[in-house]
């Protein structure tokens, strides 16, 4: 890449997150507009950073690319400055309207290709050639037929298609915390957020695999990436694992599961929770305060899957040398704490997201200036502008194709159409209805972001699990959870293969590691469905529920580890799973049962191992 071309994409970049900095401090424009400059942006930034390829004759692709480009422009531009007047006559589509829309059409698609690959423009052209071809269809499947110039229309014109909701969230919320969370990285605070849980848990036993616990929950409930997150934190905590005894594989999902945790992390939740505001439509904090434990729930898990492959394979602590000390710490990277806290505080009071993550971008930049070493310039401000905008394109160049599989769904009624047959395959056995959504989740985790994945089945199978009994939060929020399995989960594992990567180890023994320490991702939608997990208060009722789904999962982790206060017989281990179910049921006598029968399991493990007990407590 040239010089010049770097200082245009540097212009671009910075030009994009300054017109969305503006728009969260005094609101959006209109908008066809606010969608048009949006996808507008991203597309050009993609043709520029991202080529049309790098073999054959190059001259012939960066010639592609200047006429894409310049396409872009005029369709953006004619959207932007005829959608009054298509609005006025909608249904009616002139002949440039086609023209204009089928270009549009072909670089969504070519967007979408060239930063998520092939997968999901191939999933938008089905659901264009089954718009045409709806009659060929056998069964539910089957609808009325619709013209190709009401297709174009429908994905061109209106703010249904490329245009639609997906653009607007992306823009509205999902871009300020991109932007936030850039500020919070180039600002030092990632240092800090790792440094942290480093001083505070690196001389336990397996310190720095806690330490990637700690840290991927921070880092990951802002970053909104797995494989980001692997990749910011893992490159310090995988090596220091691997460096203590842990094997590099074992290292690798370690990270790859707490990374995977960290979009379900409140209270940003990797912007998630914005997105879910909307299709929800309930509010911000309402979904955040139910979403507390199960996160909660999930990072205990890991951490007592790391505890115990700790001591299962002898692992010492970190050197104290070799550890920062926590009061150079906090007196160091305090002040970063400040930006999330006044989001949290602002969110609480109602203010929208928009303008928190604005405030909060503001508040990073000024908190920067209380350390010498940490102070932002007007150099570091640049980088943080372009880098965010540049961050922003994973996600952002999938709304056209995106938009285009939602468009579709409206105008042939597939979603109610899809559920049916959800529900129809299930029986309406709830379960089923779970399984089914969760392997629909991982299909489309392939080839798209877990954002990407969750709006799609937000439209396609929200409504199975609704109809299922299920509240319209819960039922999103399974649909969140199980969007994430796809970065554990092989052969996909996308975050196992970046983790892999950094620890030299072998991917698809990373994959089934990850799948091991990140189970809870498969327990806790469960526990959604069927427990009071997202309804419990601060009741003592409720702190006993909380309790016994701590106790299940700590059996359950005994299960999968083989190992208690020694390694455990396979009968040993069958008690524990048979525990840990009883911990999940819902019932109470089940869980008086439990309660019983794993304190004379654990009274036996003290009495018969006496010096693994004194060993264990005094670690």
């Amino acid at each position: 890449m040239n010089s010049c071309k770097k200082k245009l994409i540097t212009l671009f970049s910075c030009l994009f997150s300054l017109i969305y900095l503006y728009c969260a401090r005094f609101g959006i424009f209109a908008p066809e507009i606010n969608r048009g400059i949006y996808v507008g942006f991203t597309y050009i930034l993609v043709l520029l950073i991202y080529p049309a390829g790098k073999k054959n004759n190059v001259k012939k692709l960066i010639g592609l690319d200047m006429i894409l480009i310049f396409l872009t422009i005029l369709c953006i531009g004619y959207f932007i400055l005829e959608y009054p007047d298509m609005a006025y006559r909608a249904g009616f589509v002139t002949k440039t309207d086609m023209v204009m829309g089928i270009f549009m059409i072909i670089i969504s698609l070519e967007i979408s290709r060239r930063v998520s690959g092939p997968i999901l423009p191939g999933i938008a052209v089905f659901f264009l050639i089954y718009a045409y071809f709806g009659n060929f269809f056998m069964g539910m499947l089957a609808h009325k037929s619709f013209s190709i110039a009401r297709i174009i229309g429908f994905m061109y014109t209106s703010l249904d298609g490329i245009f639609g909701q997906v653009v607007a969230i992306f823009s509205t919320y999902i871009f300020p915390f991109i932007l936030f969370g850039t500020f919070l990285e180039k600002s030092g605070a990632a240092t800090f957020f790792i440094d942290f849980p480093n001083a505070l848990t690196g001389k336990r036993i397996g310190g720095p695999a806690k330490v990637s616990v700690l840290s991927s929950g921070l880092m990951g409930s802002i970053s909104g990436s797995g494989v980001a997150n692997v990749v910011t934190t893992g490159t310090f905590t995988i090596p220091l694992m691997k460096k203590i005894g842990y094997r590099p594989h074992v290292a690798a999902a370690i990270e790859t599961a707490a990374s995977a945790g960290g979009q379900v992390m409140p209270p940003i939740m990797g912007a998630g929770v914005f997105l879910m505001t909307e299709f929800v439509g309930v509010p911000y904090w309402d979904i955040v305060k139910v979403s507390f434990f199960p996160a909660f729930l999930y990072f205990l898990s890991v951490y007592i899957m790391v505890d115990l492959e700790a001591r299962k394979t002898n692992i010492k602590p970190v050197p104290d040398e070799e550890l920062p000390v926590l009061v150079h710490v906090i007196r160091e990277g305090w002040m970063f704490v400040l930006p999330l806290i006044l989001v949290i505080l602002l969110l609480i009071k109602g203010y929208s997201p928009t303008l928190s993550a604005f405030y909060g971008s503001v508040t990073t930049f000024l908190v920067s200036f209380i350390r010498k070493d940490t102070r932002m310039n007007v150099k570091d401000v640049v980088d943080t502008l372009a880098e965010a905008a540049k961050k922003s394109l994973i996600p952002g160049s999938t709304v056209g194709s995106i938009g285009m599989i939602i468009g579709i769904v409206y105008l042939t009624g597939l979603g109610l159409k899809l559920s049916d047959i959800i529900l129809s395959i299930s029986d309406g056995f709830l379960p089923l209805t779970i399984i089914l959504v969760a392997v629909a989740a991982y299909i489309l985790g392939m080839g798209l972001t877990v954002t990407s994945s969750y709006v799609v089945l937000a439209i396609l199978a929200a409504p199975a699990l609704t109809s299922s009994g299920l509240s319209p939060i819960a039922a999103h929020l399974i649909i969140f959870w199980v969007c994430q399995m796809a970065n554990i989960t092989p052969p996909v594992c996308l975050a196992a293969f970046a983790g892999a990567g950094i620890a030299g180890a072998d991917p698809m023994r990373t994959g089934w590691n990850a799948l091991k320490y990140g189970k809870a991702l498969y327990i806790i939608p469960f526990l959604m469905a069927y427990t009071q997990i997202l309804a419990l208060g601060l009741t003592v009722y409720s702190f006993l529920i909380y309790a016994s789904f701590s106790a299940g999962m700590l059996f359950s982790c005994f299960t999968l580890q083989g190992f208690t206060l020694k390694k455990c017989s396979w009968a040993e281990r069958f008690l524990c799973l048979i525990l840990a179910i009883l911990f999940f049921y819902p019932s109470t006598v089940a869980k008086i049962i439990a309660c019983i029968a794993a304190s004379l399991f654990i009274a036996y493990q003290v009495h018969a191992h006496d010096g693994i007990r004194k060993t264990y407590i005094g670690r």
